[in-house]
């Protein structure tokens, strides 16, 4: 973050925020808010394998993972997540959990094709960035394709576990939390549910996009569909691996790197994404206040998952 703001120009950043359009601000923060309703659907359809649930019944369980995430480093939001829908909706935590990480992937495969797409439209576009992708590519392409066979081969992968001759208490502890999370990937063998996913995650990330075009334009900059795309592509890779809190810095400091290839001054860049990120954790508190009053869940217990899912992780690395 320090290196993000070594050469802003504070007074005109304060100039900037003080005579933004707050209608503008206020219409991106529903669009961006409308994002989460299209996610809530998708994780439904991924989750429907395990069970099947009503229209939207798992959106504040989306939010508190988002939310958590807000507060807390390391992505512990994402084991609230899981901890809070497996507890809801009876199922298990690690099926749960399972679905997150596939959610995941699918919005890290739409962010590699986005990027490949959007370089054909923009030319000067840093090698350097282009190398970062070229390697997200092949790594979470490896994945993909692991949990794919991972999902349609379960008996195989648990003969190569008795392979390596572990104790018997070890070998059964990894063979269940290895069938419960095989569960939650069971949404690969429907091809329909695929389809959908699919559909949804470009949907939910043309909706940011949108949402960002209005953000940017409530401080006078005028960014296409396909620049803020672009920008969502970037900070949505550099937020994919555990950070602080919120992804504070991580945002702001690649946002505002994107931007300059579009010749965006330092200033106004760093200005308007810290406003942009400011606006995103806003939409993600209001939506998590709403979501523990209609769920009857405090902040503490939220807290308590989230420090119950760390302590059990440190009880199974001691054994």
């Amino acid at each position: 973050m320090c290196l993000c703001i070594r050469n802003i120009d504070f007074e005109q950043s304060i100039s900037l925020l003080i005579n933004a359009n707050i209608r503008l601000i206020v219409l991106g923060l529903f669009i961006y808010i409308s994002s989460y309703i299209v996610r809530s659907y998708r994780w439904d359809c991924i989750l429907a394998p395990l069970k099947k649930m009503k229209l939207f019944q798992s959106f504040f369980y989306l939010v508190f993972g988002f939310f958590m995430n807000n507060i807390l480093p390391l992505r512990l939001g994402e084991f609230v997540r899981a901890i809070v829908a497996g507890n809801k909706l009876c199922i298990s935590r690690s099926g749960v959990f399972a679905t997150i990480v596939v959610e995941r992937l699918m919005d890290v495969i739409i962010f590699i094709i986005s990027f490949f797409l959007i370089a054909i439209f923009v030319s000067n576009i840093p090698h350097w960035l282009q190398k970062i992708f070229i390697v997200c590519a092949l790594i979470f392409g490896i994945i993909f394709i692991a949990l794919f066979f991972i999902s349609k081969n379960e008996n195989k992968f648990l003969k190569f576990l008795y392979k390596f001759q572990l104790s018997t208490k070890l070998t059964e502890l990894v063979k269940t939390i290895f069938l419960k999370f095989a569960s939650g990937l069971k949404f690969f063998q429907n091809k329909k549910l695929f389809i959908v996913v699919f559909i949804t995650s470009i949907l939910v990330w043309i909706i940011e996009a949108y949402a960002y075009k209005t953000l940017f334009l409530a401080f006078g900059l005028h960014v296409s569909i396909i620049q803020c795309l672009f920008v969502i592509v970037t900070t949505g890779i550099a937020t994919m691996l555990p950070t602080a809190p919120g992804f504070i810095g991580a945002i702001e400091g690649v946002g505002m790197v994107t931007l300059q290839i579009f010749s965006i001054e330092e200033t106004v860049a760093f200005t308007s994404m810290v406003a942009i990120h400011f606006t995103e954790m806003m939409a993600i508190y209001i939506l998590g206040f709403v979501g523990m009053i209609k769920e009857k869940i405090s902040f503490l217990d939220l807290f308590n998952f989230a420090l119950k899912q760390k302590q059990e992780a440190q009880e199974q690395n001691g054994k």
